[in-house]
């Protein structure tokens, strides 16, 4: 092997790398961070637990929730979130330029493909959505659960979308967002609903860091190359 083929393979290798440590940290930023907010100076409401709130029905506006979220309550989007998904596992580029604002992000698959080769499915898709600052605009929460190549667990991951609907759907706005919005995704995001999806995600990592050494190898590898 040449020492510019040996070269390239390492550049790949850590970037796929930064790739997962880019997730974890935004995972431990949220449970470390925004716990520590005042939810009282945000929020009012009941904290009557999931549970209590009765089974989902499939008719969008019978959604009756004490939460700040609803839980699938759009099936449209909970179809954009699988595909994006189903596409992301096999960059599939021509998929995921249809299902965003700003196509020119996979303009370079080769991020996306070394990315696939770590994280190879993405499995029970939940979306949890707030009401944006427009009627055409949702805040988006998604947690599932990601299979990593060589690794026998499949941790939980959760992952923060800015939802607009267009004339061709919905899509993900994955451009700039103004301040505003910014502002009301970061208050959404601080809220104890919210910190909650992320502490069950944490407590799910955990678990899996616990009974997988498969997993604790990873998880070690990750921040190694950090």
């Amino acid at each position: 092997m040449s020492k510019k083929k040996k070269d390239s393979g390492i550049a790949g290798l850590l970037l796929l790398f930064g790739w997962l440590v880019f997730l974890l940290l935004v995972l431990v930023f949220y449970f470390y961070f925004m716990d520590k907010i005042d939810f009282n100076k945000i929020l009012g409401r009941d904290t009557t637990t999931e549970a209590e709130q009765g089974p989902i029905s499939d008719n969008p506006e019978q959604y009756d929730t004490k939460y700040s979220y609803q839980t699938n309550a759009n099936l449209d989007i909970n179809s954009l979130m699988i595909e994006y998904y189903a596409a992301l596992a096999v960059c599939d580029q021509n998929k995921l330029v249809s299902l965003v604002t700003d196509p020119s992000v996979y303009n370079d698959m080769t991020p996306y493909e070394q990315k696939s080769q770590i994280i190879t499915h993405y499995s029970n898709i939940n979306c949890y959505t707030v009401p944006g600052l427009t009627e055409d605009s949702t805040i988006l929460y998604v947690t599932c659960n990601i299979n990593i190549a060589g690794v026998e667990s499949a941790p939980m991951n959760i992952s923060q979308f800015y939802i607009v609907k267009t004339a061709e759907g919905y899509k993900i706005n994955n451009g700039a967002l103004d301040e505003a919005t910014t502002n009301h995704i970061a208050e959404v995001s601080a809220s104890a609903d919210v910190q909650e999806l992320y502490r069950n995600v944490k407590a799910n990592i955990d678990e899996c860091l616990a009974k997988d050494p498969t997993f604790v190898e990873f998880y070690n590898t990750v921040y190694t190359a950090e």
